[in-house]
């Protein structure tokens, strides 16, 4: 008979999602899995939950098996289920992710002595709901811990609407540190790894690396420096050994970046860590989830970029005008994108491989700004994806979105969706939108015209 394991035993709980539509473009729990290395090397026995596992067996042969892509990315197991009562849309809604009965069993199993759910975006927050739900139903006694964006976002929200038992938000050692001495469990010990946890089943089609954490801009329609107070620098070396050891454990070959801010402080982070790329030619395939800085973006960073693997640009263009970057974030220089456009294809890039975001539908913009700014764009002959606005609660742009919002975003994050475009009004209408869309793909066909 086997030896029982006298470790204590922690859960962590990665929700389904609920929503429209859901691609995954490299979505890996990443911040929950640091949080199990952490435990793990602290003398846990970790179990990891996965409710958007694509390759669960139950799930697809119920569901049927979500296309998938040699990248990594691909499609979700989708259930179609009713919108909450109060909510209207003419698009379907959906459960993405591993069936609730098979959740139950695996937490179940684990039989853990505390249990971690992340959460994603705001108006995802019924996936956490259905977690904690599960969780508080099999272990009543158990201590339940929500984190992540939602829960930092929008903490009162998700402490009254999930029942869970702590809601973690700022200093995440500390407040955990707290949680566990109340529990009389054991203190984890040190800080929280930079690397994640190593599951094959995680990692092995995919995996993610971050070199810097935050950023050091504080544009008004993002969150970032809500989400990580300040600009951190990172080690290139810290990055690169993570890289290796999920490439030589699982034979990892496509890594996608989730910085915020990848191209600042270049010559003490990326660039270096391009260079050690470079210098092991391991053949690796590298892509940019998150757009990049265009002022940041050098002949010598491109051309190590194309070096190193990468297969794609995706750039943090915004808009055309001038005023917009004034009033929003302040990164704007008239020429930038030229100069851009111009250096990456020098370095080896072919432009359909270069896409520029165009951010549409904030409060009170106007629809004719936006199609300027997707024609020019699109005269550089490189693809444009139009970024819809979600509005996010505690940004400087959260009080006026609340103002001329005619949904009551304070009260249901579900509203935060840009499918239901919550800031349309005369100046920007629903018709408006659906015309950007199409310009937007009919000039990805024919780019340059």
């Amino acid at each position: 008979m086997g030896n029982i394991s006298t470790k204590p035993r922690l859960l962590l709980f990665q929700p389904p999602i609920y929503d429209f539509a859901l691609f995954d473009l490299f979505l890996k729990p990443y911040g929950l899995l640091r949080l199990g290395r952490w435990f793990e090397e602290s003398g846990y026995e970790v179990f990891f939950v996965n409710g958007l596992d694509y390759n669960d067996k139950e799930t697809n042969s119920l569901l049927g098996k979500p296309r998938r892509y040699s990248n990594g990315t691909g499609k979700f197991p989708r259930m179609r289920i009713p919108l909450p009562h109060g909510v209207d849309s003419e698009r379907s809604f959906g459960r993405y992710g591993v069936l609730a009965d098979i959740l139950k069993r695996k937490v179940k199993d684990a039989n853990p002595d505390i249990i971690f759910v992340t959460s994603g975006m705001t108006y995802w927050y019924k996936g956490v709901v259905e977690a904690v739900g599960i969780c508080k139903e099999l272990f009543p006694e158990i201590p339940v811990l929500t984190g992540g964006i939602y829960a930092n976002l929008m903490p009162d929200h998700c402490k009254v609407s999930t029942g869970a038992d702590y809601v973690v938000t700022g200093n995440v050692e500390e407040s955990i540190k707290t949680v566990f001495k109340a529990h009389s469990l054991p203190v984890p010990a040190g800080e929280i790894p930079k690397g994640p946890l190593m599951l094959e089943e995680v990692w092995k089609d995919a995996g993610v690396l971050r070199l810097n954490e935050g950023c050091p801009f504080h544009c008004d329609y993002c969150a970032s420096d809500l989400l990580c107070k300040k600009f951190i620098k990172g080690n290139a070396e810290i990055a690169f050994e993570a890289l290796l050891e999920m490439h030589g454990r699982f034979g990892t070959s496509n890594f996608a970046f989730y910085d915020d801010a990848l191209l600042v402080n270049s010559e003490q982070s990326i660039k270096p860590f391009l260079e050690l790329i470079i210098q092991k030619d391991l053949q690796l395939k590298f892509y940019l989830p998150n757009a990049v800085h265009l002022q940041f973006l050098d002949k010598d960073t491109a051309f190590l970029m194309k070096r190193a693997g990468f297969q794609e640009i995706r750039l943090g263009y915004e808009s055309s005008s001038r005023d917009f970057h004034t009033d929003y974030d302040d990164k704007f220089e008239e020429d930038d994108l030229f100069r851009v456009v111009e250096t990456l294809e020098s370095a080896g890039f072919s432009k359909n491989k270069i896409t520029a975001y165009v951010l549409g539908g904030l409060p009170s913009q106007q629809w004719k700004d936006v199609e300027g700014s997707i024609k020019t764009a699109a005269s550089t002959g490189i693809r444009v994806s139009l970024a819809e606005y979600s509005p996010v609660p505690r940004t400087p742009l959260w009080g006026k979105s609340m103002e001329l919002c005619s949904f009551p975003l304070d009260k249901e994050p579900l509203f935060h969706n840009n499918s239901f475009f919550p800031m349309k009004w005369d100046c920007y209408t629903l018709e408006n939108m659906k015309y950007l869309k199409s310009l937007v793909q009919k000039l990805n066909m024919d780019p340059g015209s």
